[in-house]
């Protein structure tokens, strides 16, 4: 007899929702908008890549540091005042959107198994459970800020069976990018590559018989 399946561990940025104007473009939007020519623009993004990401742990961190990142920008297009502009409405939190599948996905899952998330992300990425209206589909929220490591180290998913208090047979780890199941697979937790150039969430499931084939869902 095969082991019952209890807790469904789901990556957030890719698999959940997207922020499908992405970094660079949300502020080229920003300052094209201001006049600012899209030369100088992105020689000034250039400039800030060139700082060091620090292991973000807490909100202010990551305020720092997005303060120095953008600080930058605008101090290379001459105006400091930019600042504050950029963190409001280039950040990514901000701009994430749901995958049209998924909260239907959610609810039908939540009525069968406990939901995780595991994701490699800032402290900001847990406002966008709210933002989103899913947070109450989960059990916990395991973001690499909070938990001290990230995907693919073993760290993490062991954090995250802790947070759950399950075996790791009796795990699901769900995710968008192929290091991160091989990760989770040599730890010990059976992983699904989910490839949104082929498959949505939903398909995804309903092919490894998670979901049925025949639910009639309305979003």
């Amino acid at each position: 007899m095969g082991v019952t399946l209890k807790v469904i561990f789901l990556d957030a940025g890719g698999v959940l929702f997207e922020a499908f104007i992405k970094g660079d473009d949300r502020i080229r939007r920003l300052l094209v908008e201001r006049g600012y020519p899209l030369q100088q623009i992105d020689a000034a993004i250039l400039k800030a890549k060139e700082i060091e990401i620090p292991f973000v742990t807490n909100w202010n961190e990551e305020e720092q540091y997005f303060k120095q990142y953008y600080g930058l920008i605008a101090r290379e297009l001459g105006d400091i005042g930019l600042t504050n502009e950029l963190i409001y409405f280039a950040h990514y939190a901000g701009h994430c959107e749901l995958f049209p599948e998924v909260k239907a996905v959610l609810e039908e899952l939540s009525k069968t198994y406990r939901l995780s998330v595991i994701s490699n992300a800032l402290p900001s990425m847990d406002w966008v459970f709210d933002w989103l209206g899913i947070r109450k589909y989960f059990d916990s929220i395991i973001l690499s800020a909070f938990a001290n490591a990230s995907k693919p180290e073993a760290a993490i998913y062991r954090f995250a069976l802790e947070q759950v208090g399950v075996t790791k047979e009796e795990c699901l780890f769900i995710d968008d990018k192929i290091e991160n199941i091989e990760g989770a697979e040599l730890f010990g937790i059976r992983g699904l590559y989910l490839d949104r150039n082929r498959q949505d969430l939903r398909e995804l499931l309903t092919e490894q018989q998670i979901l049925s084939s025949s639910a009639v869902l309305k979003e």
